[in-house]
């Protein structure tokens, strides 16, 4: 399931947990619990981006489409990568 899941991140262009359930046939708490255990194992790094941004919106070029709620990212590891390379 874990190498599953990996290789379900790592096609996908946005990582969505009910994508990948659906893709794969399983519950959307199965895939939390394997992406919490992917990350345990260093598999994949999640990062949530900077909660706060160093422009204020009054000055910013982006304002009128800017998402202040950071986006969380995933990020294949080398060590995952090579998991990836043997399947």
């Amino acid at each position: 399931m874990l190498k599953n899941v990996l290789k379900e991140i790592s096609s996908s262009k946005v990582f969505s947990i009910p994508l990948i359930a659906k893709n794969l046939n399983i519950t959307e708490a199965l895939v939390e619990e394997t992406v919490k255990e992917l990350s345990r194992m260093e598999y994949i790094i999640e990062d949530m981006g900077s909660p706060t941004c160093e422009t204020k919106c009054s000055g910013c070029s982006m304002k009128s489409f800017c998402n202040i709620v950071p986006i969380k990212t995933i990020s294949i590891t080398d060590k995952g990568k090579k998991i990836l390379e043997n399947m």
